[in-house]
């Protein structure tokens, strides 16, 4: 029985230890690292605020490849989530709360334990093509896990995975930035147009497969109208004040707008405002001022950056959809009609010249 006792008081101071170390622990926790990589400051913020990227750098993936992971939201902007499920490394959460262009990204840490840790990455040009990196977390652990503290050395990840980082960045191309792209889609969306129509006589373009269905001419003319309407609609929003508290409304990502826009599969009936004519059109002319409004579209959303964009929430066709997103609607809404000249280039009555 003494024996038992004396079994039970050891187990009961060795329980007790770590117990007690962990009263005269901190609590706070904290890794970071800084590293110089040999970009623009700009393509090394454009790499870093996309949540989806640390599997191409951060040292958890590597530990455990058979980790699960999901998102919620809009990778790049605040309120995105990025949530991982793994049996090496433990569930949690990361969801962006901050971004500041050029500078840092912000984001709040779920470990499942304890309060929400803080990650960052500060950003610090050194010149033209040299930036400076700091990627750290700093939280508390509830106790007694603050005791693991003594034995983890969380700066050694960091330091890991700057360097993993830095080959990352320095390795990819000189990426377009989302503004790049907008107006490069513009871009192709027109020249694709005036591709479909080219060497068209007068009476292909004219040409109407069915009395109640437009021709070639009416769609481009159509898509004249519609642009300046769509583009008013645009400029409404970007001149209120940003609501990105409606970000939770947002149900789709830029290229659902994209596949969306081109499903001829659901047809509507335009307003009568932007119905086209049923007498003679100047097709050259409908184009000349349809290549006139986008040029003016573009000129116009580059005085924006894509953050001030994401942060406008307004309605659309397909629900609500950020200032970004909309700006895809007229480019997509050309991809839309060429799809119907093609419709009508397909026709078995169609002139063979």
């Amino acid at each position: 029985m003494k024996i038992l006792k004396k079994i039970l008081i050891v187990l009961l101071v060795i329980i007790a230890i770590p117990l007690i170390m962990a009263l005269f622990v901190s609590n706070e926790f904290k890794g970071e690292n800084t590293v110089k990589i040999n970009k623009p400051v700009q393509e090394v913020y454009d790499y870093v605020k996309y949540l989806d990227n640390q599997e191409n750098f951060g040292v958890w993936f590597q530990m455990d490849p058979n980790m699960k992971t999901s998102s919620e939201g809009i990778d790049g902007t605040s309120g995105y989530t990025f949530k991982w499920v793994s049996d090496v490394v433990g569930n949690g959460s990361q969801t962006i709360t901050s971004l500041t262009a050029n500078d840092s990204v912000i984001s709040s840490l779920d470990f499942g334990f304890g309060p929400p840790a803080k990650g960052y990455f500060h950003l610090k040009e050194l010149g033209p093509s040299q930036t400076e990196v700091t990627w750290g977390v700093i939280g508390k652990s509830p106790y007694p896990w603050n005791l693991m503290g003594l034995f983890m050395d969380m700066n050694k990840d960091f330091v890991i995975g700057t360097q993993n980082l830095k080959k990352a960045v320095e390795a990819q191309k000189s990426p377009k930035t989302s503004m790049q792209e907008l107006a490069g889609y513009y871009r192709e969306t027109y020249e694709n147009l005036l591709k479909s129509i080219a060497g068209l006589s007068e009476s292909q373009l004219n040409f109407k497969p069915h009395k109640d269905r437009w021709s070639i001419a009416q769609c481009v003319e159509h898509l004249a109208i519609t642009a300046p309407e769509l583009f008013e609609y645009e400029k409404k929003a970007l001149n209120a004040e940003e609501n990105p508290e409606r970000k939770a409304e947002l149900k789709m990502k830029d290229e659902d707008i994209k596949s969306a826009m081109s499903n001829r599969e659901k047809k509507a009936q335009a307003p009568e405002a932007m119905q086209p004519s049923t007498t003679a059109i100047d097709v050259r002319g409908r184009l000349n001022q349809l290549k006139n409004k986008n040029d003016e579209i573009i000129s116009y959303l580059n005085t924006f950056t894509e953050e001030q964009l994401r942060n406008r929430i307004l309605d659309a066709p397909f629900g609500a959809v950020d200032a970004y997103q909309f700006a895809l609607f007229i480019p997509g809404h050309t991809v839309r009609h060429m799809l119907q000249i093609e419709e009508v280039k397909a026709d078995v009555n169609f002139p063979q010249n």
